[in-house]
């Protein structure tokens, strides 16, 4: 591995490169399953406000924080 000065003036080893092609997918499945699912929901809800809310606002945030974790989670295996 080689190493990298920061600004600070420390030395840091660099490692290997993250593969962002698994974030690009599990980005891509979280589009489609919201496509897939969000009406659904919104049918489910059953409410006149709630319903496009937690179809249209809750569901693609949880869904990101959920990809965004996973990514996380992935990215932390590869260090180790």
């Amino acid at each position: 591995m080689t190493e990298a000065m920061t600004l600070m003036g420390r030395t840091e080893e660099r490692e290997k490169a993250y593969p962002l092609w698994i974030e690009r997918i599990l980005l891509l499945v979280a589009i489609v399953l919201f496509a897939l699912y969000s009406s659904d929901l919104n049918r489910a809800v059953d409410h006149a406000l709630m319903g496009p809310a937690v179809a249209y606002i809750l569901f693609p945030l949880a869904l990101l924080a959920t990809v965004e974790s996973m990514g996380r989670f992935v990215q932390a295996r590869l260090r180790s």
